[in-house]
């Protein structure tokens, strides 16, 4: 065996056991409890949002599936689905896996080189794509992958096309296929985040992405416990294992789901009203967007002060509940009460009125913003999870949750750091195989995250970073860049921070700005606008940035410090190949295209 022993580990309790036979596509042929009429799906459209009940589901998955083998899609083949968040990428994984294909997300936005990599090595027969911008991607790849065929374009009709094909396939012919699925067979081919090197494919089997479901309601079921209307919104990307994973759990407790596309914190509210979903699936970042919004809203309404205390003692209460208190004393339990019928409800409300739980796909959420969340009666859950073990491993139990952790392990995984820091996973039921040799992963053998972590006395995760980004200067000092980067990117006004450093005297930054925020901050200081290349030489925009990294250093060890910082002019992007698709900094990609930058860091 590879890896650590079994000692020191935090092993939880039994995983369910694994499905013994059928397909993913049975949670919308076979009865799971829920009524046919009950709703199943909501979609929001221009003229008003759809009730999709399980019956009409139904019939969409199969009028889709026959347009597949219509089109020549059959048991066995690949098909990329290059979109945002959306119902038609719920439609088209049923579709596909009601007649034994399996799908294989291509990130959104993916430049050419990325797309021909993911469609290529997992041998796609078709793609499915958003937009005209993405049809732009992948149409020159028609001719240079020899097994990539056909394209549709969602928003050019191409469902309507799929339906058209499949008019003269009898329906029997989609059962056959169903009924021919196991667990075993291959659902989708998903690939890593490439932090550090070229994303690798995982085949993940039907019985991968239902073991994974049923280990999450194993810990889960009461928050996803189905209910009227729209439980839980998923507004993080479907290429992300655990997105896909938490809308299974979902369908099989009979509740309802919708789709929410990337979007601005004030149309992600508009949403929120409008469906009242008790669930947000999200990444850590929008959660932080979403406090920079009520901040923003506070500002402008000139009521800064008052929200700045109010999130204070959101912050204190919830830090002790999280004691096995019921606050921190009289007097916040009080000032609490006050302000929960004054301010705290108005936000609730503002998120529709019923969110209780917000699931983070990803870690990265300071515990500053998570207890703010928990004081307003919304608790955050951050999971970390691996592509390898079907998404997430760990996530923060309902009854237990710990802010600025990543939870502790879902049944039928354990978690082990060794005597370097180094965090080692192994999981039940969930391991998938690579696609470049097929060979499965050992199923009851470790595998090493390439991730740095530390486990308290009870068993939750801290992540502290990539093993690969450790940065040692010219005077041997290490430097674990993450949590300093953390800091620093919690300011409204930064999207990203890379800290370099690796064999130089000291260390320093890339700071990237998020241009809404800038130009909030600019009206609040009574400035004109100013361009991104003069934003990086403005005098009082650097100050701040100055103090917010000041601020950062406070917690940073001896000799790990930023002694200096550059404001860049644009934004790392993922058709740069600056960002994984978890919207992380490729450090080293970064550092080779802002060389000149990185150099001037340490210009004399």
């Amino acid at each position: 065996m590879n890896g650590p022993g079994p000692r020191d580990t935090r092993a939880p309790g039994a995983a369910p056991p694994p499905p013994r036979s059928g397909g993913l596509a049975d949670i919308v042929w076979e009865e799971t409890g829920a009524p046919r009429q009950r709703v199943a799906v909501s979609v929001r459209g221009a003229g008003g949002v759809r009730h999709l009940t399980v019956r009409a589901l139904r019939q969409e998955v199969l009028a889709l599936a026959k347009g597949f083998l219509g089109s020549g899609i059959g048991p066995g083949d690949r098909v990329g689905v290059m979109c945002v968040t959306r119902y038609e990428w719920t439609l088209v994984d049923f579709a596909l896996w009601s007649i034994g294909a399996a799908s294989v997300p291509v990130p959104y936005g993916s430049p050419v080189a990325e797309a021909e990599w993911i469609l290529g090595g997992s041998r796609a027969r078709a793609c499915v794509v958003e937009d005209v911008d993405q049809a732009m991607t992948v149409a020159p790849l028609l001719s240079r992958l020899p097994g990539l065929h056909r394209l549709w374009q969602l928003d050019a009709g191409g469902l309507d096309l799929l339906y058209r094909a499949g008019a003269g396939c009898d329906d029997s012919a989609v059962h056959r296929h169903r009924r021919a699925v196991g667990p075993g067979t291959v659902a989708s081919v998903v690939h890593t985040a490439g932090t550090t090197g070229p994303p690798k494919a995982c085949l993940i089997t039907h019985g991968n992405l239902r073991a994974a479901a049923d280990r999450l309601l194993h810990v889960y079921g009461d928050v996803l416990e189905s209910r009227e209307g729209v439980g839980v919104l998923l507004h993080a990307p479907f290429e992300d294992v655990t997105t896909r994973v938490v809308q299974l759990a979902a369908l099989l407790t009979g509740g309802g789901i919708a789709h929410q596309p990337p979007c601005s914190p004030t149309e992600l509210r508009a949403t929120l009203k409008e469906l009242r979903p008790d669930v947000l699936v999200t990444e850590p970042r929008t959660t932080e967007g979403l406090v920079a919004a009520f901040r923003e809203s506070a500002e402008r309404e000139g009521r800064a002060g008052a929200f700045g205390a109010a999130l204070d003692i959101a912050v204190r209460h919830a830090e002790a509940r999280e004691r096995g208190g019921l606050g921190s004393g009289a007097r916040v339990r009080v000032q609490h009460d006050v302000l929960d019928r004054r301010i705290y409800s108005d936000l609730r409300e503002s998120l529709g009125g019923n969110l209780r739980h917000v699931l983070l796909c990803g870690t990265g959420m300071r515990r500053r913003p998570g207890l703010f969340w928990a004081g307003i009666g919304v608790r955050a859950h951050e999971s970390y999870g691996l592509t390898e073990l079907t998404g997430a491993v760990t996530l923060g139990p309902p009854g237990r949750l710990r802010q600025g952790t990543a939870g502790l392990p879902l049944p039928g995984t354990t978690l082990h750091v060794d005597e370097t820091g180094h965090l080692w996973v192994r999981g039940e039921h969930t391991s998938t195989s690579y696609a470049a040799d097929g060979a499965p992963l050992p199923r009851h053998d470790w595998v090493a995250t390439g991730d740095l972590g530390r486990l308290d006395p009870d068993g939750r995760l801290t992540v502290l970073g990539r093993v690969d980004d450790l940065l040692v200067t010219a005077d041997g000092t290490q430097v674990m860049p993450l949590p300093l980067e953390e800091e620093v990117r919690a300011h409204p006004l930064v999207v990203h921070c890379v800290v370099v450093g690796h064999g130089r005297p000291y260390v320093g930054a890339l700071i990237t700005l998020d241009p809404r925020a800038v130009a909030h901050w600019l009206r609040m200081c009574g400035r004109r606008p100013l361009t991104p290349r003069e934003l990086t030489h403005d005098p009082e925009l650097l100050a701040e940035i100055h103090r917010v990294v000041l601020t950062a250093n406070r917690k940073a060890p001896a000799g790990a410090a930023i002694r200096t910082f550059r404001v860049l002019p644009g934004r790392f992007t993922a058709e740069q190949g600056l960002l994984t698709r978890a919207s992380q900094p490729r450090r080293r990609r970064v550092e080779q295209v802002h060389a000149a930058e990185v150099e001037a860091l340490y210009r004399v």
